[in-house]
């Protein structure tokens, strides 16, 4: 129960942020990821009325955010957008990249790496959890109907 409500907790704030900030994609992945924390919640609940049934729905909302959220890495990975990078480095920033000895060419590489990075290891990380929890679950479907029968 706890996982669902914080994914979905989470998933919703920051779809409505992206619906603020008119950032359509950002807006319907938030609420794909809504929809795949009221599924683990729908399957807990299930699951304490005596539904055995309820595993599957934790087993397909872990795979349902997986996809959502690579789905995402993978469409942030292709879409680079510099001249929005470009844009968000102030005076400031630059003149702080310039006394530790960094010119403008040198700038935009480290933020295209660091862009990279972050997505690959979010990618990376979802893999890994979210691909552990639905397996999990998926094992534990025997052993929790034969509890629940």
């Amino acid at each position: 129960m706890f996982d669902g409500r914080v994914v979905l907790t989470l998933a919703t704030v920051f779809a409505l942020l992206a619906a603020a900030s008119r950032e359509p994609t950002g807006t319907i992945v938030g609420l794909l990821a809504a929809g795949a924390g009221a599924m683990e919640l729908h399957g807990a609940t299930r699951l304490r009325e005596g539904d055995p049934t309820g595993m599957k729905w934790l087993v397909r909302s872990q795979l349902g955010l997986l996809v959502v959220i690579v789905g995402y890495c993978i469409a942030r990975l292709m879409h680079f957008d510099e001249a929005l990078i470009a844009r968000a480095i102030t005076p400031e920033i630059e003149q702080q990249f310039q006394q530790a000895g960094l010119g403008q060419e040198e700038i935009m590489p480290l933020f295209r790496t660091a862009y990279y990075a972050t997505y690959v290891v979010v990618g990376m990380v979802t893999l890994f959890y979210q691909g552990a929890m639905a397996r999990y679950y998926h094992r534990r479907r025997a052993a929790v109907a034969q509890d629940l029968a």
